[in-house]
């Protein structure tokens, strides 16, 4: 039936018009873990530029340090030995201060590069599971042109067989309806509006010897009392 075949072009038009956009979304998960990604990398050479900078100052501070505690030895008043061991203690605490920065940078850059690490594998993976997709529906939409080709041969062939007048009043209804132009009717009821029809057509209908249309909505009708 001509129908059948429409219903199905219009399955595979709208099958179609997916497929773009799973594509779309997958690719759109992908630039955000992409983003990701580079935000954790320049985080880790944050980190590792922190460390640089703390192990450069400790390097600074260390000849200054021993020349602190060498002027010990060549200070001539308990004042001015005071002075100095004041500020060896001050060298000691930033010593130490940036000791303790350089071990904690360590640590977080152990953290930040397993994680980059484990992103990295995910974005491996992700692009992996992209491509197949990528093929995949490559081959769905060549399989959808193929059958669109195929039905639109058999469609040709019914309808060379179909009444012309009547094939033009269903191509133009098909244009302004939505879903299906030939519909049954059950108990009354129009399978495509849902309203009521007249008892007599109704009864017109059973009978079967005249084409029929809906009042409501003007589509062709059916008895199919059968099916219900």
């Amino acid at each position: 039936m001509i129908q059948d075949i429409d219903t199905r072009f219009d399955a595979i038009q709208r099958e179609k018009g997916e497929i773009p956009k799973e594509i779309e979304k997958l690719k759109g998960d992908l630039d955000l873990l992409k983003r990701a990604m580079e935000q954790d990398l320049s985080t880790l050479e944050e980190l590792k530029e922190t460390r640089r900078k703390a192990e450069r100052e400790l390097e600074e501070m260390e000849p200054r340090f021993k020349k602190s505690k060498s002027r010990l030895n060549e200070v001539k008043s308990n004042k001015e030995y005071q002075a100095i061991l004041k500020e060896i203690e001050e060298l000691k605490e930033l010593i130490s201060q940036k000791e303790e920065m350089v071990i904690g940078c360590m640590e977080e850059i152990e953290i930040q590069e397993k994680e980059c690490a484990t992103n990295n594998l995910r974005w491996e993976e992700s692009q992996r599971e992209f491509q197949i997709k990528e093929q995949e529906s490559s081959q769905r939409m060549r399989e959808f042109d193929e059958e669109v080709q195929s039905l639109s041969g058999r469609r040709g062939e019914l309808s060379q067989q179909v009444d012309q007048d009547l094939l033009k009043r269903y191509d133009s209804l098909r244009i302004h309806l939505k879903g299906q132009v030939v519909v049954p009717v059950i108990e009354f009821v129009c399978q495509g509006c849902h309203l009521g029809i007249p008892p007599q057509q109704y009864n017109d209908l059973i009978r079967g010897d005249s084409l029929q249309s809906c009042h409501n909505c003007n589509r062709i009708i059916y008895w199919g009392g059968d099916e219900g």
